[in-house]
Order: C-alpha cells, then sequence, then structure tokens
C-alpha cells in the first residue's frame, strides 16, 4: 500500500485514506479533506473542483484515490483531481508503522512525532514601512525583531533573542545566534503558530538577505532547509473547536494572553493607541497586547532615550509577547495532540517572488 510520504509531485498514485473530516464550501472550486493514511500520518488532501461522489464521502470511512499527486504549494498537502472514477470506498487495510526519520533518505513528509527534535518558535517581525505593512516576499518591508525557541521534549527554558539596539548589524548578531542553534538541530519539525509558514518564510527571507555579510556567514538561509514544519491548524477541526485556544483549553492548558496591565512601562495606553487600529480588542484601555502594541512599542524601545519610560520593564513586556506562543505549542505537543500531524520538508516549500 503506498503511503502518503511516498507520493511525488509529478506521478500520480493510488494512496488509501480514512476521511476523518470534509471542509467542504461550495462558493471554492477546491474543498480540503482532513484523512489518515495507513501510517496513521493525519494530513489535508484538496479536492480540485469536487463532483457530487467527492462531497458524498462519510467520515470514519476508508476510501482508496487514484492519481493524487503532492502539492507544490506552501500548504504541504495532496491534491486530486476531480472525477467520479477517483475514489473508491474500501474496507479498512492493515495499519503500517511509519519508518524512523533516520531511515528515510530524502522525507518530503513526516509525522510529527518521528522527527528526532520538536522545536516551538516563534518569529515577530518589525516593520520598515511607516504604513506597518509587511509582505512576506519583500524582506525590504521588515526587520527581525525577536526569534524565540522552546524544546517541546526538554525541560530546558525558552531561548529569547530579542533586538536591542536599531541598527541592522544588531539584527544580524541576532540572526547569527539562531543559525548557532538550528544548525545543531539538522531534522528538527519546528512548530509555529498559525495556518501557514509565513513565521519561517519572514526568517528565511531575512537569512537570505543578510547572508554573505561580516556576521552571518554566506548561504545561512539553508540552515532550514533540513528543517520540517508542522502548525496546529488541523487541531481544533479534529476536535470540533473553533479556535487553537479554544482546543488547548478543552485538554486543560491555561492561554493567558499578555497584559499591558502587568507592566509598569510608564506611558499610558492610550498614549500610542490612538495611532493605530486597536481591533480585536473592545476598546483604547483593553489590557490584552497585541501585534499592533508591539510594533509601536518596539519602535518607542529601540528608539531615542525617553525618560518617561522604564526600559527595564518595557523589554520585559516585549519579550514575554515575542514568546507568548511557545507555552502553548509545548503543552499541545506535550499532549500528543499533534504527533501524527504530517509535517512537510521546509525546502519543499520555498515561497514564490
Amino acid at each position: 500500500m503506498t503511503a502518503s510520504r511516498e507520493i511525488s509531485a509529478e506521478r500520480g498514485l493510488e494512496v488509501p485514506l480514512r476521511v476523518d473530516y470534509v471542509a467542504d464550501d461550495p462558493a471554492e472550486p477546491t474543498s480540503m479533506l482532513y484523512c489518515t493514511d495507513t501510517e496513521g500520518t493525519e494530513l489535508r488532501v484538496a479536492v480540485q473542483e469536487p463532483s457530487a461522489t467527492e462531497s458524498s464521502l462519510e467520515t470514519g470511512k476508508w476510501y482508496r484515490f487514484n492519481r493524487v499527486v503532492r502539492s507544490r504549494s506552501r500548504g504541504g498537502h495532496l491534491l486530486f483531481p476531480s472525477g467520479n472514477s477517483g475514489v473508491e470506498r474500501i474496507e479498512a487495510p492493515e495499519p503500517q508503522t511509519h519508518p524512523p526519520l533516520a531511515d528515510l533518505d530524502t522525507p518530503w513528509l513526516v509525522q510529527l512525532g518521528a522527527s528526532d527534535e520538536r522545536i516551538a518558535v516563534t518569529v515577530q517581525p518589525r516593520p520598515t514601512d511607516e504604513t506597518g505593512s509587511i509582505r512576506v516576499e519583500d524582506p525590504e518591508t521588515y526587520e527581525i525583531a525577536a526569534v524565540c525557541f522552546a524544546y517541546c521534549d526538554r525541560s530546558s527554558d525558552a531561548t529569547v533573542y530579542h533586538r536591542e539596539e536599531p541598527d541592522t548589524r544588531d539584527e544580524q548578531l541576532l540572526l547569527e545566534h539562531v543559525v548557532e542553534d538550528l544548525s545543531e538541530a539538522e531534522g528538527a519539525t519546528l512548530v509555529t503558530r498559525g495556518s501557514d509558514r509565513s513565521p519561517l518564510e519572514i526568517l528565511y527571507q531575512r537569512l537570505a538577505q543578510a547572508s554573505g555579510g561580516d556576521i552571518v556567514g554566506t548561504g545561512a538561509e539553508r540552515v532550514l532547509d533540513g528543517c520540517f514544519h508542522a502548525t496546529p491548524e488541523s487541531v481544533p477541526i479534529r476536535s470540533e473547536a473553533d479556535t487553537v485556544v479554544e482546543a488547548a483549553r478543552q485538554l486543560g492548558i491555561e492561554v493567558d494572553p499578555v497584559l499591558l496591565s502587568d507592566y509598569n512601562i510608564g506611558i499610558d495606553r492610550a498614549d500610542w493607541r490612538g495611532e493605530v487600529d486597536t481591533m480585536p480588542l473592545s476598546d483604547v484601555s483593553d489590557p490584552r497586547m497585541t501585534d499592533g502594541d508591539y510594533a509601536a512599542l518596539i519602535e518607542r524601545y529601540l528608539g531615542p532615550e525617553d525618560g518617561s519610560i522604564d526600559s527595564a520593564q518595557l523589554a520585559h513586556c516585549l519579550k514575554a509577547y515575542a514568546s507568548a506562543d511557545l507555552g502553548l505549542l509545548r503543552e499541545l505537543v506535550a499532549h500528543g495532540t499533534m504527533d501524527r500531524l504530517g509535517c512537510p520538508r521546509l525546502s519543499e516549500r520555498r515561497l514564490e517572488g
């Protein structure tokens, strides 16, 4: 039986899959199936121009999908062409054992649980445009303000690399630390929050921008190529929750937002929030911190010295926000909630400019 990891992007193959959930939107030309293969790997299958056959698939039942290929998109899923003859109901096949990562030559897909290391990662960009807009494919529109790591399988503390100076040399020093850390974790699965790999793409683009200089070596961005990537986006879908946070709370994982009220930074929230969009907050006085707050406060932190600001408190606040998702990601991995997720290799999914 063909396993999902054996599917190529060139030649369509026949693969048995159990349908776990059908995300079908009549307004969309593609429907997404959340499936499990014979090795227990959970992955998604995009059905192009779904027919009546695909829309009538029963959850919890096994089907043989014909002419399946690997997607070339950032999403790390499989593609199934439309057609009434391409899917057939079958009895549940014998389960297979997912081989260890070390036994695979050049895997493009592994289970999160098969990775040698699982590392929670957060990346906090700093917009360089006055409008605050960031275009992931254009590294001129942002710099890296912080990168934070936490090993999911160890009891060690999180590592927080955060900017302390406005000069880009400080960013380059931060990036060099990141490269040194990741070079020791080849084959690791990097777990990020969100539905795509934009945090890692942001990191890749800035590494490529900085490489070849006095600090960041040539080709430094390739340190990511040997890693795999996972996000918890399918966790709420499979647990019938609306959000990742809700799914985590169902597991007893406490998820608390970073509160500005916990830090006496010396300036009132209304002082900067009058210039930024407060959504999704209730009003300007809402103590929950957002990306907009971080973008405004990082400029205060890296800007000219301001006697009204408590720099130490502001530093604690910024670092807490930049690393806030690490605890959630580590807990999700520790609960085994994500162990069977199909994680694509990062080198297979470069963004197209």
